[in-house]
């Protein structure tokens, strides 16, 4: 098999979402068992955009964990560095969908499988052989997954790798927030492409003012910052342009994946230009990021993230029929 032009690491596991919407998680009654973490979700996303594509983390050896094995799989990624662990079991989530798309949702599992990767248990060269190693926040949970996390940043870098971290806060899953906030700021310092919603930026700066905080963010280390703004859109910057792009007007189905299928589209759009960040310029990054608008938009007419990512073929049609 070819060398895969992503690598994706950190948490995959076991969503319950409820098949119906509801007003949240306590009244939902019926769920529908699909594969999910934001990681696994943005494997699965460029697989089938057409990006070869494979995932690296741990599960449980468990039926849960056979299933996210199998379900990857089925979507074309290469799961052959996925580690069963016999000690923990595989991460699950309950999801509630709520009547106006939005999402209630809790954690199953006090001390999953997937915080539990360790940087003996990888071999840093065959996951920093891809062009980007895109890196899942849930391993900063776990101080020897942290050390595996950030010996995979450095390991890329050195290799002139591109390093993507998209920070998906979950507050409820740690301890001390002031904890959490450092975590992610230290990750940051590792990362050439940095995703995060509006609300995610301003708490990791501590402002209210989003222009700011992107310059902020940049100023951390990352060659580009990507902040989603929901129907608004996305704002961009990198050392040479600051861009703004318009998002599209859907029906909302589904929201859980959203940021997930934004990131899919972006990275399969810089994979395709084979340029280096620094070498885009801001025409590049705006049809970039207007693709990656129209994959996250798609994502939420939908249920479930996974299901919902697109082909290459259905984001085309779309972004046709809008101009």
């Amino acid at each position: 098999m070819k060398i895969p032009e992503v690598v994706s690491v950190g948490e995959a596991f076991v969503d319950f979402v409820s098949s119906k919407p509801t007003k949240d998680l306590s009244t939902a009654q019926h769920f529908i068992k699909v594969a999910g973490g934001a990681p696994a979700n943005v494997a699965v996303g460029l697989a089938r955009l057409g990006i070869r594509t494979a995932f690296v983390g741990k599960v449980g050896r468990d039926s849960f964990g056979r299933f996210v094995k199998n379900e990857l799989r089925c979507y074309g990624v290469d799961t052959k560095l996925i580690i069963d662990d016999l000690n923990y079991k595989t991460r699950l989530a309950f999801v509630a969908v709520t009547k106006n798309g939005g999402r209630d949702f809790e954690f199953w599992e006090k001390d999953p499988a997937d915080q539990h990767l360790l940087k003996k248990e990888i071999d840093l060269d065959a996951v920093c052989r891809s062009t980007i190693i895109n890196i899942g926040p849930f391993l900063l949970l776990n101080a020897e997954a942290k050390k595996c996390a950030f010996a995979i940043a450095q390991h890329a870098l050195k290799r002139k790798k591109i390093v993507c971290f998209d920070p998906n806060i979950r507050i409820s899953l740690w301890k001390d927030p002031k904890e959490a906030v450092k975590s992610y700021r230290e990750m940051i310092r590792y990362t050439t492409i940095l995703r995060m919603n509006e609300a995610e930026a301003k708490l990791l700066v501590g402002t209210g003012n989003l222009k700011e905080a992107i310059y902020k963010l940049h100023s951390m280390g990352p060659q580009l910052v990507v902040v989603t703004r929901d129907k608004y859109g996305c704002t961009f910057a990198t050392k040479e342009c600051v861009g703004e792009v318009m998002g599209f007007s859907v029906k909302v189905v589904d929201t859980v994946g959203c940021g997930d299928g934004f990131l899919v589209g972006l990275l399969a759009g810089i994979i395709r230009t084979k340029k280096q960040i620094e070498d885009l310029s801001r025409l590049e990054l705006i049809e970039i990021c207007r693709t990656a608008n129209a994959v996250g938009a798609l994502v939420a007419t939908k249920r479930g993230a996974i299901a919902a990512m697109p082909t290459m073929n259905q984001v085309n049609h779309f972004v046709q029929g809008q101009r």
